[in-house]
């Protein structure tokens, strides 16, 4: 997933289903325990547990280009995103889950989420009809260069996904344009919704079977631990439908089942957006994500539109901002309650010589998206071929504690592999280093509330008595 710097209104009628799903919004809009200003604070999944927010690079094939998983640890990277669409088109899913699933395959013991691949698959069947079909209970891809037909559909979107074994599973969404018709908006919708249930049912189906299997092993799953819920109701785990161990600090540890998350989509309709939340959320699931393109042609963030999303579900629930990575976006969005992001902005940017470093006093944050906190340093510039000093003085990555940016300017210039490794580890660590002030800020707001909260309850004590 990738943000793009470079990713008359329909009257429609509330169902019951949207006005129980409503209710039990208003009802679930207490935090759960430890979440700052209602959000969550961690998400527990079966390979760590992750302090949110977080950003997750993206290693669509199953690789963060130019890096392996050392490369990454040394960044701070914590977790990362897989495209289970593209991993299908190779090296298949049968060969990863051959090779133990995708964490062995690619060496990494940390969480991963896998995206679906519905961005990508109908991006390019919009874009060009002649790349695949958008029906009502599949997609049928075409691929460009050998002709063969790939058929998706929400139920093997799960399987492939569970053949991985993802920690985080994304169910197949209807990703549309901001500027797709309201008509066309309304039957993504609607589509997504329905496609929604459908990969729940299957999920469920799917952890039900896995379970005696694994009792046989001798491992407990989390399915018999604690019953898994039909389809229709909240993912169990806490208040409001945050899923396995959101926002609690005794999180259970790995062995428990994978999350499911939900895409919302809507085009720029605030009604289809919440619409869309509403129905999902009625469902039942462990995460949602904002879904479709978050970039206006200007360049800036559809702000509107991921508030519109973020008021839409249960507060609580972790919130994936999909394709959102710009620096001052990633602070923007996380202002509205994301905790979620990912983007190939870091590592791409670092492959085209441009280097991400904090302005002066800016590193330790706070950080605010309408005051700059951040510069953009293009390498190959003439003015670094004899700058001895590091692209980012306060950074601890090896760019910047072993080399100079003369030097780093130099291997671009010979064309080194090693220029773009070194480049992208430094990008990715400028992420994480943001994503600690983030959470470091975020702690110190709720240190605030609390205190306010604490005085204010002591006042009123005060004024009670006698």
């Amino acid at each position: 997933m990738a943000e793009n710097d470079t990713h008359g209104p329909t009257a429609l009628r509330a169902s019951a289903l949207q006005e129980d799903a409503l209710a039990a919004g208003a009802s679930q809009a207490s935090a759960p325990e430890g979440a700052a200003g209602g959000w969550p604070e961690r998400l527990a999944t079966r390979h760590g547990v992750l302090e949110l927010p977080v950003f997750l690079p993206d290693a669509t094939r199953a690789v963060v280009r130019t890096l392996d998983s050392g490369d990454l640890r040394t960044a701070g990277v914590e977790a990362l995103v897989v495209n289970a669409f593209h991993l299908l088109r190779s090296p298949g899913a049968r060969l990863i889950k051959a090779a133990g699933g995708v964490h062995r395959f690619m060496a990494w013991d940390g969480p991963v989420l896998s995206d679906s691949g519905g961005f990508q698959v109908f991006s390019l069947i919009r874009q060009n009809p002649n790349a695949g079909t958008i029906r009502q209970n599949e997609v049928i891809f075409r691929e460009p260069a050998t002709g063969e037909k790939i058929v998706l559909t929400p139920e093997k979107v799960i399987q492939l996904q569970l053949q991985l074994d993802s920690d985080i599973v994304v169910c197949l969404d209807d990703c549309t344009s901001a500027d797709e018709s309201e008509a066309e908006q309304a039957r993504a919708v609607e589509r997504t919704v329905r496609w929604a249930g459908r990969c729940r049912a299957e999920f469920d189906r799917l952890l039900e079977e896995a379970s005696p299997r694994k009792a046989k092993r001798g491992i407990e799953s989390a399915s018999r631990r604690r019953p898994h819920p039909p389809v229709g109701h909240p993912l169990p785990g806490g208040e409001g439908s945050g899923g396995t161990a959101v926002g609690k600090p005794d999180a259970p540890e790995a062995g428990g089942r994978p999350l499911l998350f939900a895409v919302v989509q809507g085009g720029a309709s605030e009604v289809l957006r919440r619409q869309c939340a509403t129905d999902l959320a009625a469902i039942g699931f462990d995460g949602f994500g904002y879904g479709g393109w978050p970039i206006a042609p200007d360049g800036s963030l559809l702000t509107n539109l991921l508030r519109h999303v973020a008021e839409g579900v249960p507060r609580g629930t972790p919130l994936h901002a999909l394709g959102v990575g710009r620096p001052d976006h990633v602070v923007r969005a996380a202002a509205l309650g994301y905790t979620m992001f990912d983007c190939t902005l870091p590592t791409r940017d670092a492959r085209h010589h441009r280097l991400l470093s904090f302005l002066p006093g800016h590193d330790q944050g706070p950080f605010d998206a309408d005051t700059p906190f951040f510069e953009y340093v293009y390498i190959l510039d003439q003015r670094h071929a004899n700058d001895f000093g590091p692209v980012d003085p306060t950074c601890d990555a090896p760019c910047c504690t072993r080399y100079s940016r003369a030097y780093l300017r130099h291997l671009f210039k010979i064309e080194d592999a090693t220029a773009e490794r070194l480049a992208s580890i430094h990008n990715l660590r400028f992420y994480t280093r943001l994503i600690d002030g983030m959470r470091r800020q975020r702690a110190a707001e709720a240190k605030t509330r609390d205190a306010g909260a604490g005085a204010a309850q002591g006042m009123a004590s005060s004024s009670g008595s006698p």
